[in-house]
């Protein structure tokens, strides 16, 4: 069982180191927060863990609350971003303003019904042991019913979204994710049975439990592994992009030292401001190219035809990398 907390809550955590390192690469935020808080709820429902911190809130169940306030605020900026990325940024914002909306009101309700109701007694097990009480059995039913909603509408806009434009990877992490929604409907299900019955007196079968934790393992695994498809697609671009930086300016090294021996080259190098140095960054191969290019402009006679032609290659990749749809392409991916 601790498997099946553990296990999603690291591969939450994994992503979100991923993205945070992406940071120092000009990523923008992105998921980063939203999964950061789901990653949080998530570490803090593990039964040690969730033990050992509600002792120190003394032992009333307060964590559970601060659980919900994670995983309702995490899911929720994850649906917004989804919806956004799916361009369905007009029913994303109207809606999820609702959502949002409807998530602060429950909040307070749901801090008010767990502070009114006797839950001492730190339970892992929150709903076996509490969802007799009628505010708690409707503190617990009123997360589960918005989680339920923020997972089930966005993973039905996910699947009816426009695919013109989308990557290949992209598309695979969405549908990922909407198996992960798919799930997570099913956990709520499941979960507002288990509420009912302990409400109504009926002992809840282990089955059932274990059902529960299997679907929500499964949901928080989906969300991981969905996301993390674009962005290992990013990482595996940059490095290829690097390696191919790398391999062309290794071709345009030689062209370079050799113009540097010439009169023309010399004075444009000291104009330009050109270093030889063994570096791989985008300005240096922009600032080779365009140093050979005017060289090749006002003295097409210092260049052979095999230069040319490693220069025309160059040329067409940078170009080919450049274009407006190209870049949107991999900024989506």
């Amino acid at each position: 069982m601790i498997t099946l907390q553990m296990l999603p809550a690291a591969c939450l955590w994994l992503l979100v180191i991923v993205r945070l390192a992406g940071l120092r690469f000009g990523w923008r935020p992105g998921i980063m927060p939203g999964m950061a808080a789901v990653a949080a709820g998530a570490t803090l429902n593990i039964d040690q863990v969730y033990l050992s911190v509600d002792s120190l809130l003394g032992e009333r169940n307060l964590l559970n609350l601060i659980v919900h306030l994670f995983m309702g605020a995490g899911m929720t900026e994850l649906s917004r971003l989804l919806l956004k990325a799916t361009g369905r940024s007009d029913d994303g914002g109207r809606h999820v303003r609702a959502l949002v909306g409807i998530g602060v009101v429950l909040a307070v309700i749901q801090a008010t019904l767990l502070l009114v109701s006797d839950t001492t007694g730190s339970a892992t097990n929150f709903t076996d042991t509490f969802a007799f009480i009628p505010a708690v059995a409707a503190y617990q039913a009123s997360f589960f019913a918005w989680i339920g909603v923020v997972l089930g509408y966005t993973g039905t806009a996910c699947l009816s979204r426009d695919k013109t434009g989308e990557s290949r990877e992209f598309g695979i992490g969405l549908r990922i994710v909407i198996a992960g929604c798919a799930a997570g409907v099913g956990a709520v299900a499941v979960k507002m049975l288990l509420i009912g019955l302990e409400f109504g007196g009926v002992q809840a079968s282990f089955a059932l439990y274990l059902g529960y934790r299997i679907l929500i393992a499964l949901t928080f695994l989906c969300f991981a592994a969905g996301f993390a498809v674009p962005s290992s697609a990013r990482i595996m671009a940059a490095a290829q992009a690097r390696r191919r930086r790398a391999a062309d300016l290794d071709a345009l090294r030689p062209i370079v030292r050799r113009l540097k021996t010439t009169c023309e080259g010399t004075r444009a190098l000291e104009a330009a401001n050109v270093s030889l140095d063994a570096r791989t960054s985008k300005t240096q191969l922009y600032r080779w190219f365009i140093l050979i290019g005017d060289v090749r402009v006002l003295e097409p006679g210092l260049l052979s035809a095999e230069e040319n032609r490693i220069i025309d290659e160059i040329g067409t990749r940078l170009e080919d990398n450049g274009t407006p749809a190209r870049r949107a392409a991999l900024s989506r991916s």
